[in-house]
């Protein structure tokens, strides 16, 4: 491999801000998503972040009774036939150091060491992820956009001079970069003839980049199932239009908890805990309502 030349540094710092941003963007909504739901009742001998862990990164996971941990939580993939409803008849549970195949839970009978139960991101049991990493990929793009443009009303110009004093203006132009100002007094050196400055004309748009961001943002959170509606908008929302957009939010929330509600209710009938104050449930962990 070649060495790096200290002019590539800068290319090399742009990708790795490209890279950061979009990194941080990720992370940031991750957090939300393992945030979302909140586990209630579950057994000591499982853990509720790495079962939500799962459904973000896989699309679903499978609850279980092992003779040696008791009621655990894994990572699943589907083994076997499918079932008349599209549904796989076993699954493979596995986790760090574990591994075990199971029937799939139906209803009908079976036995408690034989049986799991599969609990699905969504009906599709598709990964929250994927669809993050796309919305992310789309606001670094933004970002990015938006402080390049912003870089662009700073320095309006480009620089034209002969190629042995390029280093020489690269060095003043730093300082003028980082907000230094600068004197340079030889004037056989800067001059007319040896330094043209060709303006590139750019135009101030972050505010519109930064506007259609806010819609990327929007669109993630309806998505999720979050309510957005108190970002600005130049008119009111009309009644309609909010009942509209909260029903469409309302819709997206359910396509998650729905599928994780029929999994505690599959549980809870499977191992004699319906009724009881050992009864798991889940819901949306929030204090706004």
């Amino acid at each position: 491999m070649g060495k790096i030349r200290p002019k590539d540094m800068k290319f090399l710092d742009s990708a790795l801000m490209n890279s950061e941003t979009y990194f941080d963007y990720v992370e940031r909504f991750k957090k939300i998503c393992l945030s979302m739901f909140e586990w209630v009742n579950l057994p000591d001998s499982m853990n509720a972040r790495y079962l939500e862990e799962c459904l973000y990164y896989k699309g679903q996971a499978s609850l279980l009774k092992d003779e040696l941990y008791g009621f655990i939580n894994t990572q699943c993939a589907s083994n076997g036939y499918l079932n008349i409803y599209g549904l796989p008849s076993s699954l493979n549970c596995y986790s760090y150091q574990y591994n075990s195949i199971r029937n799939l839970y139906t209803g009908l009978d079976g036995q408690e060491d034989k049986d799991c139960i599969l609990v699905m991101n969504n009906w599709q049991r598709i990964p929250t992820a994927t669809t993050i990493e796309l919305f992310c990929q789309r606001l670094a793009e933004a970002e990015q956009v938006a402080s390049v443009n912003i870089k662009a009303q700073k320095t309006p110009v480009l620089i034209v001079v002969d190629e042995n004093q390029r280093l020489m203006m690269e060095n003043l132009y730093a300082q003028y970069d980082g907000n230094r100002p600068f004197i340079f007094g030889d004037k056989n050196q800067v001059g007319d003839n040896v330094v043209k400055s060709i303006s590139t004309g750019a135009d101030f748009i972050a505010d519109k980049i930064m506007d259609y961001k806010k819609e990327i943002w929007n669109e993630l959170l309806t998505f999720l199932g979050i309510n957005n509606i108190m970002l600005e908008k130049k008119e009111r929302l009309v009644s309609d239009e909010a009942n509209s957009n909260n029903e469409l939010i309302n819709l997206n929330l359910q396509s998650f908890l729905a599928p994780r509600q029929e999994a505690c209710r599959q549980f809870n009938e499977k191992f004699g805990l319906t009724g009881t104050d050992k009864e798991i449930s889940v819901r949306v962990r929030s204090d706004l309502y």
